[in-house]
């Protein structure tokens, strides 16, 4: 996975995507991005409010909603561990029990049951370890999407993990090709998406998706680039910043490439400093803790 990818890109395209994939249900669906638990720092990423309840939506994600649905965005380089995960539930109960629903502007308790609230992990990659976790520690997940786990046994709050790349289906495209995996059909798929787009928002949302998908399946973006019909595709979505993502992304490579042949070489020489017995193993532990 690119390590130069920033924490907050990653939230905004994963955002941006989120908004893609349940577009089509905007008549029903109203999203907060950034909702404040209490006066201190904490909040939820994303909380989407579903005006319509009679009927189940037909998309794999909004599938699962209630009224009250909150979204915890995860990096693919964050550990989603049970802590994260458990962290998560504890927010949603601070929102559950606030006594009060900025949404009907009316307080009281139990104001938002438990029933209407529902909690979503939202990452681009399957957080192998938190699920093993899970089922060895007696929690049920079960699956009726690709790509989307059902947890139960926690208390009544219904939770789901989210796993961005094995989504099916067209509207998912925006979430699958920030992966690293990512396929050229979907690449080419997304570039033709977005030449469709008329909204400004919806084409600053796909900016910053493809600028993370250019970052991560470089050598597709560099094929696309020879053939004439996505060049053009490309050029009309991204101008001249293509060349630039491009350009950083080499010189990101090759930073990247000194500072592990720096460690090799540092390895190297401690294993030499030893063997001599000029070093002890606890100084090498020392000392490898240093800078240089």
């Amino acid at each position: 996975m690119n390590t130069a990818i920033k924490n907050k890109d990653w939230e905004t395209a994963s955002f941006a995507a989120l908004m893609f994939s349940i577009r089509g249900y905007k008549d029903r669906l109203t999203e907060t991005h950034g909702v404040k638990l209490n006066s201190r720092s904490r909040e939820i990423d994303v909380r989407i409010i579903q005006s319509i309840q009679k009927t189940r939506i037909n998309n794999s994600i909004a599938y699962f909603f209630e009224r009250h649905n909150l979204i915890e965005l995860k990096n693919p380089k964050e550990n989603l561990n049970i802590d994260v995960f458990r962290k998560g539930i504890s927010y949603a109960a601070q929102y559950k029990s606030s006594g009060y629903d900025d949404t009907t502007k009316k307080s009281g308790v139990n104001i938002k049951p438990m029933s209407d609230i529902t909690l979503t992990f939202l990452r681009i990659t399957k957080p192998e370890k938190l699920i093993s976790y899970l089922e060895s520690h007696g929690f049920t997940l079960s699956q009726k999407f690709a790509g989307v786990y059902y947890v139960s046994g926690i208390a009544e709050l219904k939770i789901q993990i989210v796993v961005g790349a094995e989504l099916e289906g067209d509207e998912f495209v925006p979430l699958r090709v920030q992966n690293e995996n990512a396929s050229e059909d979907d690449i080419r798929k997304f570039i033709e998406m977005c030449g469709e787009l008329r909204e400004q928002a919806e084409k600053d949302m796909a900016d910053t998706i493809i600028q993370i998908s250019i970052s991560n399946n470089e050598k597709i973006y560099e094929k696309l680039k020879e053939e004439s019909n996505m060049s053009q595709a490309l050029e009309k979505l991204m101008g001249d910043r293509l060349e630039k993502i491009m350009e950083d992304r080499i010189t990101a490579r090759v930073e990247e490439s000194r500072a592990e042949g720096r460690r090799e070489e540092r390895a190297e020489l401690l294993s030499r400093l030893q063997s001599s017995g000029m070093l002890t193993a606890e100084q090498i532990v020392t000392v490898q803790n240093w800078r240089f």
